[in-house]
């Protein structure tokens, strides 16, 4: 179909998660801007296989990929009231909007599944076992699947768990500064992380959403990082 406004058509974003112990890679496309899909990605033989197309929103920062490539936790988020009717037709739960699940990628169905609030997603501590961003006293509540042979434990009292940095870390990224508070940011008071010859540099807005910008540091001349920023929760993939 030809476009006649003249508005050329919104690229398609995406975030990369890596596999800190294997040759793969999730990469998270979203676009068009309520649809997002998953690929999986052999980074020894370059080949890319395409999987799910999710109707809704994956938040990739709250996301993690397990040591060995093979699971995917990640966060979700989908109002509509089709997908919350669905909700309370198969677990009677009427506020299941945003959902944290573990999933075999490139596919999203979902073979660990918890209801969650304005927080979720979790990180892979080894291949089977699981932290999440849930309370752990709200946790057995929350879960609606519990996946088979994965240890599942949530968080204790006041713990939090930066998931963004932490997958970051395991890929070779170097935190060079954390920020006082996470959201609601300012420009001087970033969350920085170096990697070889790139800076990466995040605020994160009182809405949510991460704004990131790459800068190269100098050393490799000729590199041109025009076009490498925007926010993170729909534009940027990792190196």
């Amino acid at each position: 179909m030809t476009r006649l406004t003249g508005t050329p058509p919104a690229p398609a974003r995406i975030w990369v998660l890596m596999a800190s112990a294997a040759s793969t890679a999730v990469i998270v496309r979203r676009g068009p801007s309520r649809w997002t899909r998953l690929y999986l990605w052999n980074t020894r033989t370059d080949t890319i296989t395409p999987g799910s197309w999710f109707a809704g929103r994956l938040y990739e920062w709250a996301s993690d990929l397990s040591p060995d490539g093979r699971h995917l936790v990640y966060l979700a988020h989908n109002a509509s009231r089709r997908r919350v009717q669905a909700a309370i037709e198969a677990f009677g739960d009427d506020a299941m909007w945003t959902w944290t699940a573990v999933c075999a990628p490139p596919w999203v169905k979902a073979l660990g599944l918890w209801s969650a609030g304005p927080d979720g997603g979790g990180l892979f501590t080894d291949n089977h076992t699981l932290v999440l961003n849930h309370p752990a006293s709200h946790l057995a509540q929350q879960t609606r699947i519990t996946p088979a042979g994965f240890t599942v434990r949530g968080l204790e009292g006041a713990e939090q768990i930066h998931v963004l940095s932490t997958s970051l870390e395991r890929t070779g990224w170097r935190v060079i500064q954390q920020p006082e508070r996470w959201y609601g940011g300012r420009e001087d008071d970033a969350f920085i992380l170096h990697k070889q010859e790139l800076e990466l540099r995040f605020i994160r807005s009182p809405q949510g959403g991460w704004k990131a910008t790459y800068t190269g540091l100098g050393r490799a001349p000729g590199l041109d990082w025009r076009g490498c920023h925007g926010r993170t929760s729909t534009r940027m993939a990792v190196c």
